[in-house]
């Protein structure tokens, strides 16, 4: 069954949530076409390995609670990866009823109704350690809650005033609210984290952090945008995709005006979440990339090609740019001049580049980095250079998944909680 989603002619002129959300009856309904597999594929499918049979059998039992508490073990945050796990490509993909006439079992849509209707579970006792957590991104949010979870006053420093990371300001509107991120936000709060926005961190040397406090962890991402060194490349109007989104996500600025002709180069997530926002704001919206058309479905999913399609945004596979050039207005981008075995031009208001994000010169990270990718070094167990400084997620392996730096943040504070212990 699908999530009921609001409709077509609403969604190309709005930022609502495009799925509405299972009810109670939908959500129990879609439970109940789970066949509790004793070897369960979606688990391994799953990159955090949370138990779904378990926990679907649970909310069909009548335990919600229970749910939740299952999926926490691993997920600390199921109204978010519920909205926006690439569960066709992940857990349901990995269903053994995924190749049947009413298709895999919706786990995202269960998930989503469990998260949303269930509450966090209590921290134990504090019991006198201290732990810094840089970088309030997915990673970061996940190591918090499993410390503050063990009883640990955990202080979280965020270098903006906008807490949350790319899971708040880096993903639409219409696929994440705003809101549901505040909530589990409050719900961290509730376990005594505490949060440093606006903290001049990289003012401040790493060890002076593990001096201070009895782990640290580092969780800072990647903050720079992969650039297309092309003639041209840095006319006016050739927006970083992730500029674009945070910009509008934190301040409304649209950076798109009704009727232009924007390209978006690149057809990843963050390429087709541009495209998307793009069409909302009235863009004319071209989608371009250098991958084949089955190569670039792979990487995402039909799933959304279908839904960025239906809102109008058209794709071009297999082109790739090789000129931006200046249109009536000298300092501007005009033109885009791209090869496909022949040559092509295509003239637009703006460009928007998202083909990545890379490494950037934070200097908190410089004493903890690998001299040959720019990644933050670690051990196996998630442990720096220095003994009591763990990191994780995208600093650690470059960009990947929201769900994949949950898990790397979960790992990470498990880790944490072993030196604590031995140390003691």
């Amino acid at each position: 069954m699908k999530v009921p989603s609001i409709s077509l002619e609403e969604r190309k002129t709005t930022f609502k949530e495009v799925k509405l959300g299972f009810t109670e009856e939908e959500a129990l309904a879609e439970a109940n076409r789970c066949l509790q597999c004793e070897e369960p594929l979606c688990v391994k499918g799953c990159p955090a390995n949370v138990n779904i049979p378990d926990f679907i059998k649970s909310f069909r039992d009548g335990d919600i609670k229970k749910a939740a508490q299952i999926i926490r073990l691993k997920n600390f945050f199921p109204s978010i990866c519920g909205r926006i796990c690439q569960q066709e490509k992940q857990c349901e993909g990995n269903c053994i009823l995924a190749k049947s006439k009413g298709g895999a079992v919706n786990i995202g849509g269960i998930e989503r109704f469990v998260g949303d209707n269930s509450t966090f579970p209590k921290a134990q006792k504090l019991n006198g350690i201290n732990a810094a957590i840089v970088g309030s991104g997915p990673s970061g949010l996940t190591a918090a809650a499993y410390l503050a979870l063990a009883g640990i006053n955990v202080t979280v420093f965020e270098s903006t005033h906008a807490l949350g990371g790319v899971i708040k300001y880096g993903v639409p509107e219409f696929r994440l609210p705003k809101e549901v991120v505040a909530q589990d936000l409050t719900g961290l709060l509730e376990l005594g984290v505490d949060f440093e926005p606006n903290a001049k961190i990289s003012d401040e040397s790493i060890k002076k952090l593990a001096e201070e406090y009895g782990v640290v962890f580092v969780g800072t991402g990647v903050g720079a945008a992969r650039k297309i060194t092309v003639p041209g490349h840095d006319l006016k109007g050739i927006i970083p995709a992730m500029k674009f989104l945070v910009n509008l996500n934190q301040s409304g600025m649209p950076m798109i005006n009704q009727g232009d002709k924007v390209v978006v180069v690149g057809a990843g997530y963050v390429g087709i979440d541009t495209a998307r926002s793009a069409v909302r704001l009235g863009g004319e919206v071209t989608c371009i990339t250098v991958a084949k058309k089955e190569d670039a479905i792979k990487s995402v999913s039909k799933r959304d090609y279908a839904g960025a399609e239906e809102e109008g945004v058209k794709f071009k596979f297999g082109l790739t740019v090789n000129k931006f050039e200046p249109g009536e207005e000298k300092e501007k981008v005009g033109k885009v001049h791209y090869t496909n075995g022949e040559s092509g031009v295509m003239e637009v208001n703006k460009v928007i580049v998202a083909i990545g994000q890379v490494h950037d010169e934070d200097e908190l990270k410089q004493p903890l980095r690998d001299e040959d990718n720019g990644c933050v070094k670690v051990n196996d167990s998630h442990q720096t250079r220095i003994d009591n400084v763990f990191a994780a997620g995208d600093c650690v392996h470059g960009p990947k998944t929201v769900i994949e730096a949950i898990d790397q943040g979960r790992g990470a504070a498990e880790a944490m909680l072993d030196y604590l212990e031995k140390k003691k």
